[in-house]
């Protein structure tokens, strides 16, 4: 078997954030926009329009940099909901089980779990379970040697 130090894990991660990106990254999604960065600008010249004399300005601007800022949190809200709800399903199929081929000399199938499955492992997948797109099925002992896959 192959050294399977040099490859990467067989983790399946599907969530966006971690918890230090998701402030960054969240925002930077939502600044790209268009409605986001409109109002963003709205809210900025009618603070200018406070603060210098430039222009007079006669709505406030937090009345709308509020309003900005509310639905800014719904949708990290909802976008950090969204991302646990994925962390939970990466975290379900890790740890599903598979048949594991230990070695040629000792063909005992053992259990191990999808994410510590690695490179050159022999995977015995019986009908009807579930399996990673990168598995190579080599035998199959379908009618006719066939394998079905959907």
């Amino acid at each position: 078997l192959p050294e399977t130090s040099k490859y990467v894990s067989n983790q399946v991660i599907t969530s966006k954030y971690t918890w230090l990106t998701f402030v960054p990254k969240n925002i930077w999604e939502q600044l790209h926009k268009f409605g986001n960065v409109y109002f963003l600008v709205i809210s900025i010249i009618m603070y200018l329009g406070e603060k210098t004399p430039l222009f007079v300005g006669t709505i406030k601007a937090f009345s709308t940099l509020g309003l900005l800022m509310m639905m800014m949190s719904i949708t990290a809200a909802m976008s950090l909901f969204d991302d646990l709800q994925r962390k939970k399903a990466d975290a379900e199929i890790n740890s599903t089980s598979a048949q594991v081929v230990s070695s040629k000399r000792d063909p005992i199938d053992r259990s191990k779990r999808w994410d510590q499955v690695a490179v050159g492992d022999i995977v015995i997948v019986r009908k009807d379970e579930e399996f990673p797109a990168d598995v190579v099925p080599l035998y199959c002992s379908g009618e006719g040697g066939n394998c079905y896959v959907s």
